[in-house]
């Protein structure tokens, strides 16, 4: 359902007065535990491309409760401050296709830092983390691959993380929103760990996403390799250097998690150490570099690929090499034989300018030949 913002000028949004949010002031404080460039991974943006600043779907929110004993509900926008300042609750606010006015709304209800808010309202960056008073900032990138172009697209989803609520925002839906939820009304430890769990889901399932793609790009390099035993041409090269490059993005935006995983797990964060969910984090870190693995390798496995086509160019081209030899081997004694026929200082010898003679020389022709053919079949070369 869409949400209607505050009644606040854009300024306040932009400057120091968003700080006044109820939840902080103009004098806090946050530490950036992560942060690099927002560039894109490869130089080639042919290959990746950013996810648009502004959806073209209609923004929607849902608001989940979270309560013991109680099957989770649909909240409102107005409810949420009171099911928030109640400790028993966990509340989940999901944010799809969001406009600068949608993300405003929830970071003034809820009381989000503006720079974790300025953050979640620009464009794609690398995966970030933000340590704020009350609550802090972490972004994941998602990319969506579209397998007949070998082309990808960053997409971002922004997570603010709070004592019992989490808030994530996304200008795309979430291909694993559905699991995700699944997980959570069947999680008793969520109530218990709050945020920190529900983290915890959707970064695991971020993980399996990752590992879906994984499984993908397999599945299309076995293609690719049956593609090579029959496409010699120049088309078929051409797709698999951009394949290439197409499989080290995606490892790419994969690795780039792996300084988030890891912050997640410094004495420094106590969000996690504090809690019963350190060895769940700690088996996230192990998925992801297991993950990047496997996506590298699948990248020197389109070596394999280019092997195989360089394999069967070069037995390509000895068959055809064959084909000459053999036709060059059969045509030598044939010439020779016209030759000697035709040569015009043998014409006076009687039986070579004869009828006979000409029947000779065809069926010297013929001899040699099929002998020629014959020897080369018990040699197994044709």
């Amino acid at each position: 359902m869409p949400i209607q913002p505050p009644d606040l000028p854009d300024e306040a949004w932009d400057s120091d007065a968003l700080a006044s949010s109820p939840a902080e002031s103009a004098d806090d404080e946050y530490v950036t535990l992560i942060a690099e460039a927002a560039d894109v991974p490869l130089e080639q943006d042919d290959i990746i491309a950013l996810e648009p600043a502004l959806p073209a779907l209609q923004p929607a929110v849902a608001i989940y409760l979270f309560q013991p004993d109680v099957a989770p509900s649909l909240a409102t926008l107005e409810e949420l401050p009171e099911l928030v300042s109640k400790e028993r609750n966990f509340v989940w606010v999901d944010l799809t296709g969001y406009t600068p006015e949608e993300m405003r709304a929830v970071a003034h209800v809820v009381g989000l830092h503006r720079i974790g808010v300025q953050a979640a309202l620009a464009l794609w960056q690398r995966p970030r983390l933000d340590l704020f008073d009350n609550h802090f900032f972490v972004t994941a990138t998602i990319p969506a691959l579209d397998p007949q172009a070998y082309r990808v697209e960053a997409r971002r989803l922004s997570l603010f993380v709070g004592h019992n609520f989490l808030v994530s925002a996304h200008r795309a839906p979430l291909p694993f929103v559905k699991r995700a939820f699944a997980r959570a009304d069947k999680s008793p430890e969520l109530l218990h760990n709050d945020s920190i769990f529900m983290l915890y889901i959707l970064l695991d399932e971020l993980v399996g996403y990752y590992e879906q793609l994984h499984a993908e790009l397999i599945n299309e390099i076995e293609r690719m390799e049956e593609r090579a035993l029959r496409d010699t041409t120049d088309d078929f090269l051409e797709d698999l250097l951009r394949f290439k490059r197409y499989v080290f993005a995606v490892a790419q935006l994969a690795d780039q998690h792996r300084q988030i995983f890891a912050a997640f797990l410094r004495p420094d964060f106590s969000r996690v150490s504090k809690t019963g969910v350190e060895a769940h984090y700690r088996d996230l870190e192990d998925r992801l570099r297991k993950l990047g693995d496997d996506l590298l390798a699948a990248k020197d496995a389109t070596n394999g690929v280019f092997d195989i086509y360089v394999s069967h160019m070069s037995h390509r081209t000895n068959n055809i090499v064959r084909v000459l030899t053999i036709v060059s081997t059969v045509l030598l004694p044939v010439s020779v034989i016209l030759g000697f026929f035709g040569t015009s200082n043998l014409q006076n010898v009687p039986f070579l300018t004869s009828a006979g003679g000409f029947v000779l020389m065809v069926v010297s022709m013929l001899v040699v030949t099929v002998s020629t053919l014959y020897i080369f079949r018990r040699l197994g070369w044709l």
